[in-house]
């Protein structure tokens, strides 16, 4: 993916607008694991809870170590929105690995309004 292409749908996924959104959203989609780490970086710099989670969702979409390890720390966000996406794509993954965080966190944490 070119960087200005990048650096687009980024804008997109920053956006108020669903439609938007989604365009930028879907447009990252297939392709995350080729720019896993800038979004890592980028959720990493986000301090706003609606922008956080939407690289968490984002990150979700990826079965790579480094997703996962991700996912895992935003587990213990004060953010419910943030937890709540790390949960789901920890939860729904193809990776057994990523399957067995969420079952500890469910199990640790059966409080969440998400479980």
């Amino acid at each position: 993916m070119k960087q200005s292409d990048f650096e687009n749908f980024i804008q997109q996924l920053r956006s108020d607008d669903s439609l938007t959104y989604e365009e930028g959203y879907h447009s990252i989609k297939g392709r995350v694991d080729e720019v896993l780490s800038q979004l890592i970086q980028l959720a990493q710099a986000e301090t706003e809870e609606r922008g956080r989670s939407k690289f968490v969702e984002l990150i979700g979409e990826s079965i790579q170590p480094e997703a996962i390890h991700f996912l895992e720390t935003e587990l213990a966000s004060p953010f419910y929105e943030v937890r709540m996406w790390a949960y789901s794509s920890l939860s729904y993954s193809e990776s057994q690995s990523a399957n067995e965080i969420a079952a500890k966190f469910k199990d640790k944490n059966p409080h969440e309004a998400f479980l």
